[in-house]
């Protein structure tokens, strides 16, 4: 765990998420959800031409792949893992809830010429992304647990950027949609390095 890391980027990330995630709440504003539409349509349009590459990759945002990833990382340090795991459980079950409470449509069910690629159709809400939330938590997450220094950031970072645009280009969900879920993945990965900061220093003193 690289907690010199987590010390000087906690607090800006949860910041960080919880504006995201608040940008893309602003959906509710009937101006705002025109204008995501128009921003969907003019995206989709362009990237669905990749559509090939977006599906071979579209595994690395759903949930077993993260648990996978969460397993691994209790392997190679379990009170990080945990913590982790704890985190992700909770962002999770938020997600979750925000699309039962929200349960905006997709844009495929409402926007005559998107075309639904996802190998597998959405049957739930559009709002709020949960592929966007898993790969971005683990895209920051994975750095911070095995000590990798900022390329490695980088890399995972545009992983997930990909990820993130496919959801767009495959018609499953809207522009505010994967921002807010992006947000949610980032501020999952700030409390995640809060927790284990705290938890580090309480082992200094216990020690």
């Amino acid at each position: 765990m690289n907690y010199e890391l987590a010390i000087d980027n906690s607090q800006f990330t949860i910041v960080l998420g919880a504006i995201l995630f608040l940008i893309g709440v602003m959906h509710m504003s009937p101006a705002l959800a025109l204008l995501d539409a128009r921003t969907f349509r003019f995206l989709h349009t362009f990237l669905r031409r990749g559509n090939a590459f977006f599906k071979n990759i579209w595994h690395l945002g759903r949930t077993p792949f993260t648990l996978l990833c969460i397993i691994i990382f209790m392997l190679y340090d379990l009170q990080s893992g945990i913590i982790a795991a704890i985190v992700f459980s909770a962002a999770a079950a938020l997600e979750w809830g925000i699309k039962r409470t929200f349960q905006r449509p997709r844009p495929f069910t409402l926007i005559p010429d998107a075309i639904m690629a996802q190998p597998r159709e959405p049957k739930d809400g559009s709002f709020p992304s949960g592929d966007a939330m898993r790969i971005w938590f683990l895209a920051l997450t994975i750095p911070l647990i095995f000590g990798l220094s900022w390329p490695f950031l980088a890399g995972t970072s545009i992983i997930a950027l990909l990820v993130t645009l496919g959801r767009i280009a495959m018609g499953v969900h809207y522009p505010l949609d994967v921002l807010a879920g992006i947000g949610l993945g980032i501020l999952g990965t700030g409390i995640a390095r809060q927790l284990t900061i705290v938890n580090y220093q309480l082992s200094i003193i216990n020690f």
